[in-house]
């Protein structure tokens, strides 16, 4: 037997379905009617007389289903779904429209602009029922999707937060090791002092101006070079732990045969990292290091060792190297020098500009030259102070 709208055959759902359902319909009669029905089915009913107060409404607070008539005043319906699908935050709420029209064409484009289903008037009980517990399921197996993708997110970003933290610890664990291995290559030549705190920091500062002022005759430098190079320009003389004592504290100069050996310790160098990336492929500073190692000492005019590499064939990261590791040298004692004035230093520097160094990064050099005096005078003072604290003690031979 057909049961119109008005039957009171409904009956009130399990207190799962709860849920809220806005009715917009321009007739205060009609509007009651389905307000009392959906009541009866365990909802709670709110209600807009046209699409301009159903906007009102839900931006108090989204309801679970809109019913909405087609002809209204102020705002109609097709008008009310068009800014609905235009809204990020009320496209997913899903729309029955309700009509008293056979008009298959409006009923077809609300469907295109939205809606999820539609109902002509007079309702059938049971269709009514059907069709809004359906719509009332669908935004809540939608809200269940969101919360679950929202909870995805924020576990792989908890997980991503647990990998990172490991990798930096493994990552700070290799690198102390690594830099442990610098400092003992270092300590062998007691002249060097800090060279490698040094020329690390004057490192980082080309870089950081090479990333504000990038050269326009090669591709940009990558975002990370500054830390990069930051991490591995320690590594530069690493290969020192294959040259004997005898040659690195050498107080004369070197003869051809000495200076050959000592040239091998780029490729040392280069060899011990390359172990390294085998063993641990993937750790950018390592890569870095690997190139800084074993170029260091070319020229920009292919006079340099051990491969007279010329120009931009020089990675960018050994060129930067080059730099740091000659004017650190030029200014700071050695047991075969003495310490130079910056000054002449610089004059040193500018008259390799395009035979010994990359011509843009002298003009860059140049143009940071009060922060390298700077940083230099801080790092100096820094060390002369821990070695003064240390001839203090008492009890220290």
């Amino acid at each position: 037997m057909r049961r119109d709208f008005h039957s009171k055959v409904y009956q009130r759902p399990h207190m799962s379905q709860a849920g809220t359902v806005l009715i917009v319909e321009d007739s205060p009669i009609i509007r009651r009617l389905i307000r009392d029905q959906v009541k009866k089915l365990g909802y709670e009913a709110r209600e807009a007389e046209n699409g301009a107060e159903a906007l009102v409404e839900m931006d108090k607070s989204l309801p679970d289903c809109v019913i909405l008539d087609l002809m209204m005043p102020v705002m109609s319906g097709p008008e009310l779904l068009e800014k609905m699908q235009a809204s990020s935050v009320l496209r997913d709420v899903p729309v029955i429209v309700v009509t008293a029209l056979s008009d298959m064409d409006k009923i077809v484009y609300c469907i295109d602009h939205g809606a999820v289903d539609y109902m002509q008037k007079p309702f059938r009980a049971q269709i009514f029922r059907a069709r809004l517990n359906s719509c009332i399921e669908r935004k809540k197996l939608h809200d269940r999707e969101m919360e679950l993708q929202r909870q995805l997110v924020d576990h792989n970003a908890l997980l991503k937060e647990r990998v990172d933290k490991q990798v930096r610890e493994i990552t700070g664990a290799q690198m102390s090791t690594i830099f442990a291995m610098c400092k003992l290559a270092e300590s062998r030549d007691e002249d060097t002092g800090n060279h490698i705190d040094r020329t690390r920091e004057i490192c980082y500062l080309l870089a950081k101006r090479l990333l504000e002022k990038p050269n326009p005759a090669e591709p940009p430098p990558p975002e990370d070079l500054p830390e990069n190079i930051r991490t591995a320009a320690p590594l530069h003389d690493i290969g020192k732990v294959a040259i004997s004592d005898t040659l690195l504290q050498k107080p004369a100069k070197l003869t051809p045969e000495e200076f050959e050996t000592m040239k091998t310790h780029t490729t040392a160098g280069y060899a011990l990292l390359a172990d390294v990336d085998r063993l641990h492929p993937g750790n950018a500073f390592i890569r870095m290091g690997k190139e800084i190692a074993l170029n260091h000492h070319e020229k920009w005019d292919g006079t340099g060792y051990p491969n007279s590499l010329s120009g931009y064939d020089i990675p960018l990261s050994a060129r930067i190297m080059a730099l740091a590791d000659v004017y650190d040298a030029l200014t700071h004692e050695r047991c075969y020098k003495p310490a130079m004035l910056h000054e002449e230093a610089m004059r040193i520097i500018l008259d390799g500009r395009g035979r010994h160094f990359d011509p843009y990064l002298v003009d860059l050099f140049v143009e940071l030259e009060r922060d390298i005096i700077d940083l230099t005078k801080q790092m100096d003072a820094g060390t002369e102070k821990k070695h003064s604290a240390r001839r203090e003690t008492p009890g220290e031979f």
